[in-house]
């Protein structure tokens, strides 16, 4: 990224889930996450490198009915240089009904870890009992 250019972290976390709410789980995971990203969901399962976090996405979402939406409650950042470093938050609620009749609907905060306009780390909040 060039030094003159500036990343606003809130829009892009903004961005990030607004894509996901249009279904494009997928290819948010390939524009934004870095190629070392991990990911640790609420019940401490943890996924390390965007290979392993985009396959095990495609496989859940094959477990999907119907996709309701996603309801953006709030988004926040926690730190900014401009650079794209920083760390950002965002609280939302996901509703889909998945194909064995029950219901995927966590209420969670989703905590990014950002490294050069990419992010690098994830931590996702929610009751896994959902």
């Amino acid at each position: 990224m060039a030094s003159t250019q500036k990343l606003d972290l809130l829009a892009e976390q903004r961005t990030f889930v607004e894509r996901c709410a249009r279904g494009e789980f997928v290819e948010v995971m390939v524009d934004y996450y870095h190629d070392d990203v991990y990911q640790i969901e609420g019940d401490g399962s943890r996924r390390d490198t965007k290979q392993a976090i985009v396959e095990f996405e495609v496989e859940f979402l094959k477990t999907v009915q119907t996709f309701h939406g996603i309801e953006l409650q709030n988004v926040a950042v926690a730190s900014d240089d401009g650079n794209g470093n920083g760390v950002t938050m965002a609280q939302y609620s996901i509703s889909a009904d998945l194909k064995d009749g029950s219901k995927f609907s966590p209420d969670q905060v989703q905590v990014s870890t950002w490294e050069d306009g990419k992010i690098v780390a994830l931590r996702y909040y929610y009751d896994p009992s959902f």
